[in-house]
């Protein structure tokens, strides 16, 4: 269900740690109830206590470890740049698992090319675990990397060492929207999550392909060389959840990483894909705040989710603070050096490059919708690109005199794909 709000009350739109208050009369593109288990008065933790409890296509966790005594375990947790809410995660699984095997575990940050998280960036992802569990964080150049074999499409698998050799391998991550893998969760905690740069790279090459979107599964060929590519170092058991724009577990599934990872895709298929009924002039689409909008690199894939939903030469306003900036060096690279989608097209498709991908995607935007953004970004480097910055949100508001325009309001973008009905669908 979308649910549609025009008002005139203020509605806060997410900015960094804070919000922005707009006084327009708009409609509010928010989530509505999905069908996952999640009610006001269940915990998050009590819906993944659940999973782990009536796992699929495995037996429960604490069976799995009482036949492999003494055995080492690696949990492989999300990065910085994902909200997920791993502290309850592990405060689950450390009750499945049970007091006998913890000082057995180790956590492994799965960061695929991400700059490696801070001390303040772990003690955010895990809470009043930082300290208590040994950490070790996913390097994508490591030299000590193991090769266990290449897909059918020709992507050679280097993984963690860490995750390589530990006996009992756990993953654990949030099945949400992902532009071209579809969804992520399940197999994507191993690649890109913890595999080498030169792997990611050549699965991440094969995007170009129609069939590689948002929410779209089927004959993806980046899902599918990632579901091959896992095969080939299987983990022994899967915690995934899914959750609501406010942080909410929706619901969880626990056991046999491709068991899991389906019924994951139907209930996010349900609760982030919103259909709209017709075509907006402004979409206003929030990054959802931070950690989603602390630099360009991420907050972009909410306009990829969201301007298929704004008029042909419309606007979409990226609100999105980017308090790091662009956060990568080859996305930046690439819209300076590739100032046309034709440009960043031929680019991608005769010299792939990781983050280049962005700059890909933001030009084939551009050719679609105007782009303007309120965030901290150098409005020079913005206006060179062909974006338009924004001091505020009323000041990019202001600029359409049109006596009557049609507002739509995203306040997370990252996790809503916008889809118009099919009369008025563009890709």
């Amino acid at each position: 269900m979308l649910l549609y709000i025009s008002t005139m009350t203020p509605i806060q739109i997410p900015y960094g740690s804070t919000h922005i208050d707009l006084n327009r009369d708009a409609d509010l593109l928010d989530l509505g109830e999905g069908r996952g288990r999640m009610k006001d008065n269940i915990r998050s933790i009590e819906v993944i206590r659940d999973a782990l409890r009536y796992p699929i296509g495995t037996k429960r966790l604490r069976e799995i470890l009482a036949t492999k005594k003494n055995a080492d375990i690696v949990i492989v947790v999300d990065d910085h740049t994902r909200d997920t809410p791993t502290e309850v995660m592990l405060d689950a699984l450390g009750e499945e698992i049970g007091e006998d095997c913890t000082d057995r575990i180790t956590l492994l940050v799965a960061c695929g090319t991400h700059v490696p998280p801070t001390d303040d960036d772990l003690k955010r992802i895990l809470g009043k675990h930082f300290g208590q569990i040994p950490v070790k964080i996913h390097a994508c150049d490591a030299k000590d990397l193991v090769y266990v074999g290449s897909t059918s499409r020709g992507t050679p698998l280097k993984l963690n060492r860490n995750y390589v050799d530990a006996e009992i391998k756990i993953l654990t991550g949030d099945i949400t929207l992902h532009y071209y893998a579809g969804f992520g969760g399940g197999r994507k905690s191993i690649l890109p999550g913890i595999s080498s740069r030169d792997t990611i790279k050549m699965n991440h090459a094969l995007l170009v392909d129609e069939h590689a979107r948002t929410a779209n599964i089927k004959y993806n060929p980046v899902h599918l060389d990632m579901t091959e590519a896992a095969s080939l170092a299987p983990p022994d058991f899967v915690l995934n959840i899914i959750a609501a724009g406010n942080g909410k577990v929706v619901d969880a599934y626990a056991g046999e990483m491709n068991s899991v990872f389906q019924k994951g895709v139907e209930v996010a298929q349900d609760l982030f894909c919103r259909e709209t009924p017709g075509l907006f002039d402004i979409v206003v689409v929030s990054a959802g705040g931070f950690p989603k909008d602390r630099n360009l690199y991420q907050a972009s894939k909410a306009i990829e989710n969201c301007y298929r939903a704004v008029v042909a030469g419309g606007e979409l306003i990226l609100v999105a603070e980017c308090r790091e900036g662009i956060g990568d060096y080859y996305f930046e690279n690439w819209m300076n050096d590739y100032p046309s989608y034709s440009d960043a097209e031929k680019a991608i498709r005769t010299n792939f490059v990781l983050g280049g991908h962005k700059a890909f995607y933001m030009r084939k935007v551009m050719t679609k919708v105007g782009v303007s953004i309120v965030s901290v970004l150098d409005t020079h480097l913005l206006t060179r690109w062909g974006i338009t910055p924004h001091k505020s949100l009323e000041e990019g508001l202001d600029r359409d005199k049109k006596d009557k325009v049609k507002i739509g309001i995203v306040k997370n973008g990252l996790d809503t794909l916008l889809v118009p009905a099919t009369n008025t669908l563009r890709e």
